[in-house]
């Protein structure tokens, strides 16, 4: 039986983009950020003299208590590194990691997109796709050369099937393989995944070939086929060679058609250098996304990390 909170989720999608509705797995569907219960509770009790509702240990001075020895290898306020974080990640977080996303990716412009949400890491953000939008069965559209995660997580995880088409044509992307094999997806739903620069290979589409691969999933989703594109955006920014695409493919589909949904998975690992932070993002863009249905999403997959790791680890910004 659906909670009742996630049937308010589920209206809400259905409501601003029916489409979007239909490229959620069923656990997509099901999935929800409760607001009732230890989350209401706890809310409830800020500011109480006794808090008693959740497993957080708090001084006199209404700080998290820790152990003083910590003293002397801190440089950031205590509130910043000890309390937990939000299943959302913290919002100056959240925030910031999206004005570095129109900030490297200018053509963006004024188009719409979601908060991100924090993930573990990428593998994570691509596990929390896997989870929104992958049944038991779907295929998964990817090059025959790829990151064998991506076999473990929608495969062995999901138990979606991991479908194939040929990477390289005349030392280029090959756009026409693509766009076979989503032409060849039985049903209504598509599920593909890009992933620039490629792992193993590295390769980045030209110019040209961004705008080709945007357009054969326009060609798809005039058709009436709902696309959901999952984007691991892992090596993002890694581009030195003129005439190769310099921003992620995101820029070209998070407001193509309103029955392609763009999810952008990114973080600080390899773009900043930093591969122990182990933090990721999950973002949204469609065409004509409204607050509402953004935040429908974001709830959702909030949702999903709590029930799978509760909370990422970085709390300051």
């Amino acid at each position: 039986m659906t909670d009742p909170q996630a049937v308010v989720l589920n209206e809400t999608i259905q409501k601003e983009n029916p489409a979007v509705y239909a490229m959620l797995s069923e656990r997509g569907k099901q999935i929800f950020f409760p607001k009732m219960g230890i989350l209401a509770q706890s809310a409830q009790a800020k500011g109480k003299d006794i808090n008693a509702t959740i497993g957080e240990a708090v001084a006199d001075n209404g700080k998290s208590m820790y152990l003083p020895e910590f003293d002397n290898y801190l440089k950031l306020e205590v509130e910043n590194i000890f309390p937990y974080a939000p299943s959302f990640g913290k919002p100056e977080l959240r925030a910031l990691w999206k004005q570095f996303i129109y900030k490297k990716n200018p053509s963006l412009g004024s188009q719409t997109m979601s908060l991100p949400i924090a993930t573990n890491g990428l593998t994570h953000a691509i596990s929390m796709a896997g989870y929104m939008f992958a049944n038991e069965g779907d295929s998964v559209l990817i090059p025959d050369l790829f990151w064998e995660n991506y076999d473990l997580i929608f495969n062995k995880s999901y138990g979606a099937t991991i479908s194939t088409f040929n990477s390289f044509s005349n030392n280029g992307f090959d756009v026409a393989a693509f766009a076979q094999a989503m032409a060849q997806v039985k049903g209504n739903k598509i599920i593909t995944l890009l992933n620039f620069p490629n792992n193993p290979t590295g390769y980045t589409p030209t110019v040209a070939e961004a705008e080709q691969i945007q357009q054969a999933i326009l060609q798809e989703a005039e058709k009436g086929k709902q696309i959901v594109v999952i984007i691991d955006d892992a090596y993002f920014g890694l581009v030195y060679e003129q005439g190769v695409f310099m921003e992620s493919i995101f820029t070209k589909l998070c407001n193509l058609h309103s029955n392609v949904l763009a999810v952008k998975l990114d973080g600080p690992t390899k773009e900043d250098y930093v591969w122990g932070f182990r933090v990721g993002f999950m973002s949204y863009g469609i065409k004509n996304g409204s607050a509402a249905l953004y935040e429908a999403l974001e709830a959702k997959t909030a949702g999903a990390v709590r029930g799978n790791i509760s909370n990422i680890n970085v709390n300051s910004t």
